[in-house]
Order: C-alpha cells, then sequence, then structure tokens
C-alpha cells in the first residue's frame, strides 16, 4: 500500500509539472532559452547614434536601427533595421520580450494586442535581393501553422535593457515611445516559404533614444 501510495504521489507531481511547462509558456526575461547560433562575438558598437552591423552570407550591412511603436509595448519591443537605399523595411525583429536575456524565434510571450485571442510568438526577418526570409514564421505575430517556416531559426541576446515605453508631452502633442538604451546581438538562418536560405552572422545593434530637448515627462 506504502508502494502504492508513493507510486501515486510522483505520479501527480509529473503531472502538474508537466501541466505547468505547458500551461506557463512565456519566460522571465532573465532566463535564457538554448541558444541555436553563434553568438561568440564581440560587442563593438559605442556612441549615442543608434546604428546596426551584421553579415548576410559573409556580406557586411550596416545602417540605422531604431525601436517601434507597438500593441505590445507592455510585454515586448519590436527592432526595426534600416537597409541600403535606406530601405526602411529590411530587417526586423518582432516581439523581444522586455530585460537582458537570450531568446529564440517562436519564443511564446501568451496572448497579445492584435492576435484576436491568439498567443504572439518572437518572429524575424531579413531581405536579401529584395526578398523577405523569415525566422520561425512569415507571420509577423508568429500563431498561424500554416505560415510556419521549418529549419529556420533566429537567437536575440539582449545585453544591455535601459529604459522603459514613456509618455511625454512635446511642443503641442503627446507622445509615447521606448525612452532608453538597448543592445544586443543576433544570428540565425532565415529562409522563405519555397525554401530558400540566408546565413545571418555576427549581428548586433545599438539604440539609443532619447526624450527631445524641453519634453516634459507624463507620470
Amino acid at each position: 500500500m506504502k508502494k502504492l501510495t508513493g507510486n501515486l504521489i510522483w505520479l501527480l507531481a509529473i503531472t502538474i509539472l508537466l501541466f505547468s511547462c505547458s500551461e506557463g509558456g512565456d519566460m522571465a526575461p532573465d532566463e535564457d532559452q538554448p541558444q541555436t547560433n553563434d553568438l561568440s562575438f564581440p560587442f563593438t558598437l559605442t556612441g549615442e547614434e543608434s546604428s546596426y552591423s551584421m553579415e548576410i552570407d559573409g556580406v557586411e550591412v550596416k545602417n540605422y536601427a531604431e525601436i517601434l511603436n507597438t500593441l505590445n509595448v507592455d510585454k515586448s519591443i519590436s527592432v526595426n533595421l534600416w537597409g541600403p537605399g535606406n530601405d526602411f523595411n529590411f530587417a526586423g525583429f518582432y516581439w523581444i520580450p522586455l530585460g537582458v536575456g537570450t531568446y529564440e524565434a517562436g519564443h511564446d510571450l501568451g496572448p497579445g494586442e492584435g492576435t484576436f485571442g491568439k498567443n504572439l510568438f518572437m518572429t524575424a526577418f531579413v531581405k536579401k535581393d529584395n526578398v523577405k526570409h523569415y525566422a520561425y514564421s512569415a507571420h509577423e505575430y508568429g500563431f498561424l501553422e500554416e505560415e510556419r517556416i521549418p529549419g529556420s531559426s533566429c537567437t536575440v541576446k539582449i545585453i544591455t535593457f535601459d529604459g522603459k515605453q514613456t509618455s511625454y508631452k512635446f511642443m503641442n502633442g503627446t507622445f509615447s515611445q521606448f525612452i532608453g538604451t538597448v543592445e544586443g546581438q543576433f544570428a540565425g538562418t532565415f529562409k522563405t516559404k519555397a525554401g530558400q536560405e540566408v546565413k545571418v552572422s555576427k549581428g548586433q545593434f545599438r539604440i539609443v533614444q532619447k526624450l527631445p530637448p524641453g519634453a516634459e515627462v507624463i507620470d
């Protein structure tokens, strides 16, 4: 009887653990996930200008980096990278959790705004020859099964996260944006839905966003 009772307790403990893992999809920002791409390169960006650099199939690309305003600023940041010819829509990472940590494309942030009640998954894309290649999903919010991209991956490591979404008055308007400094590294294998593949390596960004001179923060 004691052995049977012990087995039942053990089975119950395992069931509770499995349920907790499946239901608690989001991860605390400072809990590193298993890393699928090599980020063992030095971070070299400095100064007060927001910028990034990376290699796409061994060819270096660099330009301006920024944080976008989205419907989910309460739980994530979305980083946008400008490309050659000031291509605004050249590369980006959607739904990076707030805070220092290492995150993989496909990270589940739980229910999100704009998802029609679905969960929000970290996604990424980069262009080569003006064609978008994706990590995890070709769908921005990541919840559509048919838009998933098998064999793709992207690792983003946030090494500095100092700031927050801030509302302020400036001149005759009221604005809200992330104010602070975010630094990160990234790398991955990005694919089209048809299976074409590019390798992104040695990626890094430094984003510095300050209040305009004379702006008044709204509590």
